[in-house]
């Protein structure tokens, strides 16, 4: 099951209060490179995807989306 908006704003947010917005950043580019694109888990990508423009839209930086 894909993670809802609430619930994934709600991790965003306790992301953006633990850890810079770089970090932030580069550990979910980390996670879609290393799990995200390969993962037979379509809801796992889904949700992932979710958090990175979130997370992205949260600090106001560009993001075209997983490649």
């Amino acid at each position: 099951m894909v993670a809802n908006d609430e619930d994934a704003s709600k991790i965003v947010d306790i992301m953006c209060r633990w850890l810079p917005s770089t970090y932030a950043y580069d550990m979910m580019e980390e996670i879609w490179i290393e799990v995200g694109q390969h993962t037979d888990n379509e809801s796992l990508s889904q949700t992932i995807g979710l958090l990175m423009t979130l997370l992205y839209d949260a600090d106001n930086i560009y993001y075209g989306g997983p490649e």
